[in-house]
């Protein structure tokens, strides 16, 4: 005999209910017994109707809306079969009154109630499949239960009795009982438990030794994660007793925690199979699982849970403290999610639902109050808000490693670990974490442990010519990163007047039309959100604007839970103090802050220096060309043109900055040179750097662009002599960065030919770097470090960092 039940989903409207009868005739082979929930939503309603019964509240608007629905179904069955057995709505309906009149809803009363929409489907379904000539089951004639009515206990060895005795007594092909209640010793109808169905199906299939029993529902499968939250989640396609018990235990939504129990004590296998699309394969679970080689099956979370421990010197060494508080609670009929106790017996913690806290404290309180007068136990501690992460895999244990991974990834998603508890066979590992931040570890450790994909989320400020460039590169390089399997998404976009947030990722065709209609400003806190509401566990704030305001900020950012991807340089030349706070905040939170576009461009610069440092090198002396606009100009002054004319050469080519004062002022190189410094560990303030200007800032001052080039000629001759006086020694000029014995120093240089930056023009950059490692010859690095696409580009290299 095959088991088929059918869930609340599957049932919900008249079309449902012809898919159902359809299927169920097409899976009769020898024998079959269909289990039925109430129609979606019902029992939902008839337990609205039970409380405001209860209440004494006006309850006719939602009864009228249950007959409508009921009558209306039965209408639509009747045009093409005949109904019988239809329930006793007027029974019904007096039960309500009554508890309306006591404002009391006894537990046997409400039992009946909540179960009435189970006997709505069976007759419904009765006249479906009447061609079958269906027998209609009394689940309280078949499951036998202890008194509890609302959450019924049930003695399978006397259940298999009864249904021996009922099938016996009534001999037929196709069978149809209403899941979710059972009989008490006294005959008094008793339920299973909301969505006790499904262990009502289990329970007839241990029963009737079935050879499967099929739980229909709305998806195809158990998943490695739920799907609701995790779009990369995957079907399972088989499973072991033991893993769905761990599942279904730790919240996994399609399976209720007792179903699996009765099939696995008879060793019936149990199949999770989709209604609306019953050719895909379902998931198998039975006393075999294939792994693939997987050690990890799947990962379920449980929320909305607290944790109360119970410590105190009178717990050392005391034989049965633990039984006493674990009693306390049984009495109570208080379900215990999770236990941990500290190795010296000082302290036992234990998760109960947040529902529940309540009246776990108070039983707690009444058992331990003597102790707690005498002092032998301290104040309970109580954490609320919390959510159980658990791995679950049969194959766990014959792999090392996975419980620091698992660690590791909830770090990665910055959550703090409150406790761990591991079971004795190791096919379960469980983290009790902060419910706010459940579904953010959920998406990390899938990723870990499963889709192996893992993402950048960007968050775009400034949209000049290195911002859009950078937008180009990242919409061209997605094929490229999708073949290595990283998943990157830009989530905003910022000018300094608005911001564009998209849920589903910036569109790369008509992101600055849209940001245009935008009437959001940046906002951190904006952002944050956006961040929370969408879980996304790797967001980065890549700045390429030269924003003091932005660059003021990354302090904030970095404690926020962002990486920082900086092309502005403004923060880096801030305060030692500002410097070292945002080394300090990178290294609490566990967040990057990458900056190598902030003095050579797409050069790896800071990453070269970063590693030999990191080597045990150490800085002897440093001579660099730091600016991609000096060196082109240098370059063709030595060619024969004036300053002027190489300053109007650079401008026309888009070299220099909107301002040419800006680059022949050489704070760019001394900010350059700052970086450099203080990433080879000298603590210097941009002040301490000997700045010899190209043009001094007294020239021209307080005039317009067009009239300093205008006047600029009147340096030339000056400018030329000192081109000609180093060409007479064999030299050149250079703007040169240098450090030596402490000191930072930019200005003009005469370098000869021997030197490794005589030969730099045309927009190169060129660093010399003479170390303990590297001399008597200097360590070079040399390339274009000038142009939005070449720092675009090194901007795009810092965001793939932050990959974890």
């Amino acid at each position: 005999m095959k088991v088929l039940k059918f869930g609340g989903s599957s049932l919900a409207d008249f079309a449902c209910l012809k898919q159902v009868a359809e299927l169920a005739k097409g899976q009769l082979e020898d024998k079959m017994l269909l289990v039925l929930s109430a129609p979606g939503g019902m029992t939902d309603s008839l337990v609205e109707l039970s409380e405001l019964a209860e209440k004494g509240q006006d309850y006719s608007t939602a009864w009228q809306a249950l007959v409508a629905r009921s009558e209306g179904l039965k209408a639509q069955v009747s045009d093409v079969a005949v109904v019988t057995n239809w329930p006793n709505f007027d029974e019904l309906k007096q039960k309500l009154d009554g508890v309306s009149l006591l404002g009391h809803c006894p537990s046997q009363v409400k039992a009946y109630v909540i179960s009435f929409g189970e006997r709505v489907s069976v007759s419904l379904m009765q006249a479906l499949l009447n061609e079958l000539s269906p027998v209609y089951l009394e689940a309280t004639k078949c499951i036998a239960s202890n008194n509890n009515y609302l959450d019924a206990e049930v003695d399978l060895a006397q259940s298999k009795q009864q249904f021996a005795k009922q099938l016996a007594e009534h001999p037929s092909t196709v069978y149809i009982m209403p899941g979710f209640t059972a009989a008490s010793e006294q005959g008094e109808l008793t339920t299973l438990g909301r969505n006790g169905s499904d262990y009502s199906a289990a329970i007839a299939a241990a029963c009737v030794d079935a050879k499967i029993c099929q739980i229909w529902t709305d998806v195809d499968g158990v998943y490695s994660a739920d799907p609701r939250y995790i779009k990369s989640a995957m079907k399972i396609q088989s499973l072991s007793y033991k893993e769905a018990m761990e599942l279904s235990y730790f919240g996994a939504k399609v399976l209720h925690p007792k179903t699996i129990l009765p099939c696995a004590k008879y060793g019936v296998p149990c199949e999770i199979k989709n209604t609306h699309d019953p050719d895909v394969p379902g998931s198998l679970i039975s006393a075999q699982s294939s792994s693939n080689g997987e050690p990890v099956k799947a990962l379920s979370s449980l929320q909305e849970l607290a944790m109360i421990t119970v410590s105190g010197p009178g717990m050392k060494g005391k034989v049965g403290m633990a039984s006493r508080v674990f009693s306390a609670l049984a009495q109570d009929e208080i379900s215990i999610v999770l236990i941990t106790q500290s190795s010296c017996e000082f302290s036992i913690s234990f998760c109960v639902y947040q529902a529940d806290l309540a009246k776990a404290t108070n039983a707690l309180e009444q058992a331990f109050s003597l102790e707690a007068q005498a002092g032998l136990i301290e104040p309970f501690q109580i954490e609320q808000n919390l959510a159980i992460v658990t791995l679950v895999g049969d194959n766990m244990k014959a792999h090392k490693g996975l419980a620091a991974k698992f660690f590791a990834s909830l770090a990665q998603a910055q959550v703090n670990i409150v406790a761990i508890a591991q079971d004795s066979t190791e096919s379960a590992i469980s983290a009790v974490i902060d419910g706010q931040s459940c579904n953010d570890a959920v998406k990390v450790c899938h990723e870990n442990f499963f889709t192996h994909v893992p993402s950048i989320d960007v968050f775009l400020l400034g949209c000049g010519l290195v911002g859009k460039e950078l937008v180009s590169q990242l919409q061209r390089q997605q094929a490229w990163l999708q073949k290595r399997n990283i998943k990157l998404n830009l989530y905003g976009v910022a000018n300094s007047r608005q911001m564009l947030l998209d849920n589903d990722g910036v569109d790369f065709n008509n992101w600055q039309m849209q940001l245009a209609d935008s009437q959001q400003s940046f906002d951190l806190k904006v952002v944050e959100q956006f961040v929370k509401e969408n879980h996304l566990i790797n967001p980065v704030l890549v700045d390429c604007s030269s924003s003091q305001l932005l660059a003021d900020q990354y302090l904030d950012f970095i404690n926020a839970g962002f990486h920082v991807v900086a092309a502005n340089k403004k923060a880096n030349t801030s305060s030692q103090s500002y410097y070292q706070s945002l080394v300090a905040a990178t290294q609490k939170t566990g967040r990057k802050f990458l900056y190598e576009t902030n003095v050579g461009a797409g050069l790896p610069v800071l990453d070269n220096l970063q590693l030999l440092f990191g080597a045990g090198d150490k800085l002897l002396s440093f001579n660099g060309i730091l600016s991609g606009s000096l060196s082109y100009m240098f370059g063709v002054v030595e060619d024969g043109l004036s300053l002027s004319a190489a300053t109007k050469q650079a401008k026309e080519n888009g070299f220099t900055e909107p301002d040419p004062r800006d680059d022949l002022s050489g704070m760019d190189v001394a900010r350059k040179l700052l970086i450099i410094a203080r990433d080879s560990g000298l603590e210097l303030e941009l002040d301490d750097i000997d700045v010899e200007p190209v043009v001094s800032p007294n020239f021209a001052e307080g005039s317009s662009v067009d009239e300093f080039m205008a006047r600029l000629p009147e340096l030339d001759t000056e400018f030329t002599a000192r081109v000609e006086s180093a060409k007479a020694e064999g030299k050149v000029l250079r703007y040169v960065g240098s450090i030596k014995d402490g000191k930072c120093k930019v200005g003009i240089q005469a370098v000869t030919k021997e030197d490794a930056l005589n030969s730099v023009r045309d927009g190169e950059n060129a660093l010399a770097i003479l170390s303990q490692y590297y001399q008597p010859k200097p360590f070079v690095i040399r390339g274009y470090g000038a142009g939005a696409e070449v720092t675009a580009a090194g901007v795009f290299a810092d965001i793939l960092k932050t990959l974890p």
